[in-house]
């Protein structure tokens, strides 16, 4: 069982804590769920930090980390907001640095929590996905339909706004006007 809250809370004894699979719930009630129970304190995750490490397999720290940031099942539509319910998979296929890969490919920079049958959706199904900025999802079908999804939900995104966001580079994110409902023009050309 994982809890969130906030210091203030814990030194207050009162606020809000979110339980994961509960929702959220009175700090104060967390003695009468907890119990007895042993209860073990992690540090806070920074999550803007962006580590990565150069291996296939996903620390515990960076699930943790890549599931804060997400929240459950990036893939769109998808309701599973339970740990159980998800694996953390690399969103651009792992590749070995003695193939050719680059260091640092397992992150949160490259990773999501999906459902096996979406993973298998988009190993073998012909689904593409890519990390959009922290916490946020392009999805592509085989058809060519797109969405983001974010904390917010699923958004459904025209072909423009997804090749917008499929080409830019990285560590650029893009946030459509369809998404976020605010208009923004911008000159990149540098001219007048």
């Amino acid at each position: 069982m994982f809890v969130h809250l906030h210091q203030a809370a814990l030194q207050r004894q009162a606020g809000i804590a979110r339980v994961e699979g509960l929702g959220p719930m009175l700090a104060q009630a967390l003695a009468e769920l907890l119990g007895h129970a042993d209860v073990k304190l992690q540090p806070v995750l920074d999550l803007a930090s962006r580590p990565r490490v150069d291996a296939y397999e996903h620390p515990e720290r960076l699930k943790d980390h890549t599931w804060l940031l997400a929240g459950g099942d990036v893939f769109p539509y998808s309701t599973a907001a339970s740990r159980d319910q998800t694996d953390t998979d690399h969103i651009v296929a792992y590749k070995p640095p003695a193939d050719g890969g680059p260091p640092g490919q397992t992150g949160p920079h490259n990773s999501a929590p999906l459902r096996r049958r979406h993973h298998r959706w988009k190993t073998h199904g012909g689904h593409r996905g890519r990390a959009a900025g922290p916490g946020r999802y392009l999805w592509q079908s085989p058809h060519g339909l797109a969405a983001l999804v974010d904390d917010q939900g699923t958004h459904p995104l025209t072909d423009q706004e997804a090749d917008l966001i499929l080409t830019a580079p990285p560590g650029l994110d893009i946030y459509p006007e369809s998404t976020t409902g605010v208009h923004l023009d911008l000159d990149l050309t540098g001219g007048s």
